[in-house]
């Protein structure tokens, strides 16, 4: 019974046949409520016309009113002078009617006789001359209608079960087409597990609720799974990045101890170990920064600043790794040029650029920093380099985690792959885009576009989440 009570069709149904009840009980009101009335007007009418022509012969010529009687057999009535009986038709004394029944304002009254038969009266006072009072009452037969009305009423009363079987059998059934596309969104849904998001609910061709309910869910559905892919490929690519340094720390460390060399030798795998060690921790301390950009718990401090300034101190701090490289690490600014910044997040962003510029440069190359305002973003910073450039292939690709173009020479160079992931977070944290252009000559350009500094700081918030 429970299990009714919580069926969803059983309450559709059940709603339906009481709607279904109470519109025939209205209907079934209304047809006897306008057949009554009919039926009363029309014994009205009959009894005026009769009336009419009784007060007629009785104020003119009392004697006719026998006349009245053989020529009209059927009718009932009766004429009272100063409360004494006058005249009376056999019907009215067969009729056996009540001396006195209670009539409305207007004088009618239906009634029932002594003989079990129902009658429609109309009572009224005539004067005449001399001063005589005459009171003529005249009586139709209402049996019939007394009987129509009463087998209306059973027809109505009796054909409600009737209705409510209808109702309840067709609602049963309207609710389960209804509904069928929820019992088949429920089918579709049980089949989907963490395993297998790929599976879709079915969206029927209506422009229902139910399919803008499926388009929803499918939607819900796309970004879970581009979430779990994102997670399994973040996890496996954690884990590869994770396994070389400690393999390679590992096998220096068994070597060491199998091998009798001087402390000499024990310093360089030392030191070897060490490098290791801080390859893991920049992986690491990349790893944490996304993960706490994602979850929203990275501090920010959003102020005007100067653009300029703070690209010419990164490339203050960079320019020893460009001379280590006989790189020539030039910067052009622009005065006066102020943003809207999260200072921090900023410069990790335009570090992580500049050290892959000059990292992935050959050695004796040139890297270019320029600031220029922009008419349309507000402020443009481009990170320029004439090294070997990426190929088209690999373009799509380079700010995905763990991406690198050239795997062994990425290794090689300590890089995690991380930096340009982190650089498209933090600049789009701060209300920009980065881009990537490849030079005609070779090289790469990155660019990084942003607002102007009366940009509202509520803005940021969305674009922080957009670009996470």
């Amino acid at each position: 019974m429970k299990r009714f009570v919580r069926s969803v069709r059983w309450k559709m149904t059940l709603w339906y046949s009481v709607s279904i009840a109470l519109i025939y009980f209205l209907f079934s009101g209304c047809v006897f409520l306008t057949f009554r009335q009919s039926c009363i007007a029309e014994s009205r009418m009959r009894l005026d016309n009769e009336l009419r022509l009784v007060m007629s012969a009785a104020e003119r010529a009392p004697g006719r009113l026998a006349s009245i009687e053989a020529d009209f057999p059927d009718s009932n009535f009766r004429v009272m002078a100063d409360q004494r009986p006058l005249y009376a038709s056999a019907g009215w004394v067969n009729a056996r009617i009540p001396a006195s029944p209670p009539v409305d304002s207007d004088g009618y009254a239906f009634v029932e006789s002594s003989t079990g038969r129902h009658y429609a009266i109309r009572k009224t006072i005539l004067h005449v001359d001399g001063g005589v009072v005459l009171r003529v009452d005249v009586a139709q037969d209402g049996q019939q209608t007394f009987e129509n009305l009463n087998k209306l009423m059973l027809v109505l009363l009796f054909g409600l079960p009737g209705i409510l079987l209808v109702s309840l059998i067709g609602g049963y059934f309207l609710a389960g087409r209804v509904l069928s596309p929820m019992d088949e969104i429920t089918r579709k849904a049980s089949q989907i597990t963490a395993d297998d998001l790929s599976q879709r609910l079915p969206v029927g061709g209506q422009q229902d609720e139910f399919s803008r309910l499926a388009r929803v869910f499918n939607e819900t559905f796309e970004r879970l799974e581009d979430a779990f892919k994102r997670m399994k490929q973040f996890t496996a690519d954690a884990s590869h990045e994770l396994r070389t340094p400690l393999a390679v720390i590992r096998s220096l460390g068994e070597n060491a101890l199998q091998s009798h060399t001087d402390a000499d030798c024990h310093a360089d795998v030392i030191g070897s170990i060490l490098e290791e060690v801080g390859r893991l921790t920049r992986l690491l301390d990349g790893l944490l920064i996304l993960t706490r950009a994602e979850s929203a718990q990275l501090p920010l401090n959003f102020n005007v600043v100067s653009l300029d300034e703070i690209a010419l101190d990164v490339v203050s701090c960079l320019n020893v790794l460009a001379e280590e490289k006989r790189q020539t690490l030039v910067f052009h600014g622009q005065a006066e040029l102020n943003v809207l910044l999260d200072e921090t997040t900023f410069k990790q962003a335009l570090i992580n650029l500049i050290a892959n510029a000059v990292q992935y440069t050959q050695d004796g190359g040139a890297i270019t920093v320029r600031v220029r305002r922009c008419s349309t973003q507000g402020a443009v910073v481009e990170v320029d380099d004439n090294g070997p450039g990426i190929a088209a292939e690999h373009r799509g690709n380079i700010f995905e985690r763990f991406y690198r173009v050239d795997k062994g020479r990425s290794q090689a160079t300590g890089g995690s792959g991380l930096g340009l992931a982190i650089a498209r977070w933090a600049i789009g944290l701060n209300g920009g885009t980065v881009e990537f252009e490849a030079k005609h000559d070779g090289g790469s350009i990155f660019r990084i576009a942003l607002p102007a500094a009366n940009l509202p700081k509520a803005s940021f918030g969305s674009l922080a989440n957009a670009a996470i």
